[in-house]
């Protein structure tokens, strides 16, 4: 079987940029997982941002249902209202509510390795978008988030 030249083209010219276009990661590559305290998100993020700036349900007048429904940050609404866990400074020594376990797992997916890059650094400042600012950027609580990120 006879290939038209046209598609011979194409396919020399895939192969090329397919093999140019990629380079070995090595043996020993690891995908950037940034690190962050359990604890503090428990005992510091959970309540003082998260809940205190109703980021599951969402502000008056907004219709509710901002990143229980709306968004693919899905975060668990009864985190607002479920009681805080024991906390000794930014330690955790009691049990977090599962409202608080998971939204640390959802909210770790959109960090990133600068925290100055992360999503859940920059939305809340509407630096990306986001229907509304949370806190301004030289605020406690964007310095709190930064903070939790290892920024500083």
């Amino acid at each position: 079987m006879r290939q038209a030249p046209l598609v011979r083209r194409f396919l020399v010219l895939t192969t090329l940029v397919i093999g140019c276009a990629t380079e070995p990661l090595g043996s020993n590559f690891v995908s950037p997982d940034p690190m962050v305290d359990e604890d503090f998100f428990h005992c510091r993020i959970q309540p003082e941002i998260i809940a205190a700036h109703r980021c599951a349900s969402g502000g008056a007048g907004e219709g509710g249902a901002c990143h229980s429904a709306r968004s693919a940050l899905r975060l668990e609404p009864a985190g607002e209202t479920d009681p805080p866990p024991a906390c000794e400074g930014d330690v955790l020594v009691g049990v977090p509510p599962l409202s608080y376990i998971q939204n640390f797992e959802r909210v770790r997916f959109t960090l990133r390795a600068d925290p100055f890059s992360s999503p859940f650094y920059r939305r809340p400042l509407a630096l990306d978008s986001h229907p509304r600012e949370i806190f301004s950027p030289s605020s406690g609580e964007a310095d709190l988030v930064i903070e939790w990120l290892g920024g500083r």
